[in-house]
């Protein structure tokens, strides 16, 4: 979660494509990033952890938090769309369709305490470092499978040469006796002797 609209602007450029963003819709707010566990979908984020998102937004919006009945919009960060006219920590949608809506309609200060209790801070600097770890393994994942199928490719390619060496020693036609494939009904021997 950004505290201000600084912090807000690190978290727009160094968010993970599997984050998912939550503000309050039509006010300011503190932006709140869920980072979804494997296996996890934005249509399948658990209702109670979809309320602790909303409920922290809530809370960290200075208008949002004095109304009831507030609208929170929630979408994937990669939705999120930065232009350079945009003021710090202001953002657009790349598809405004894909945007998902949920109610808060009062303040659950349980669930807000709860959550500030664990909470944890970061200088804007570790996200760029988290950022920058994230995309060196992406990397390496990328490039470990880029030689896996390089290398399922080499093997199609040697087993399809092979099949062709196979279909190609089909056409001769070596008889076990030691007779050429000549008509002539002789050994080896007798050709070279009967050539002489």
């Amino acid at each position: 979660m950004g505290k201000d609209k600084f912090e807000n602007e690190v978290l727009i450029k160094y968010g993970w494509k599997k984050d998912v963003w939550f503000h309050v819709d039509d006010l300011s707010s503190a932006h709140v990033y869920l980072r979804l566990p494997k296996g996890v979908k934005i249509d399948t984020i658990p209702p109670e952890i979809l309320e602790e998102c909303a409920q922290l937004v809530k809370a960290n919006s200075i208008t949002g938090n004095k109304k009831n009945n507030i609208k929170i919009v929630y979408t994937m960060w990669e939705n999120l769309k930065k232009r350079k006219s945009m003021e710090i920590g202001q953002i657009g949608f790349h598809d405004t369709k894909v945007l998902q809506y949920t109610r808060v309609e009062a303040r659950k200060n349980e669930i807000v305490n709860a959550l500030m209790k664990t909470r944890v801070e970061y200088q804007t600097s570790k996200f760029k470092e988290m950022w920058d770890e994230r995309q060196a393994k992406l990397r390496r994942i990328e490039k470990r499978r880029k030689k896996r199928e390089a290398a399922e490719r080499q093997k199609a390619i040697e087993e399809e040469r092979k099949k062709a060496e196979l279909r190609e020693y089909k056409g001769l036609e070596v008889e076990d006796d030691g007779n050429l494939n000549t008509g002539v009904g002789m050994t080896a021997e007798e050709f070279e002797d009967d050539f002489m």
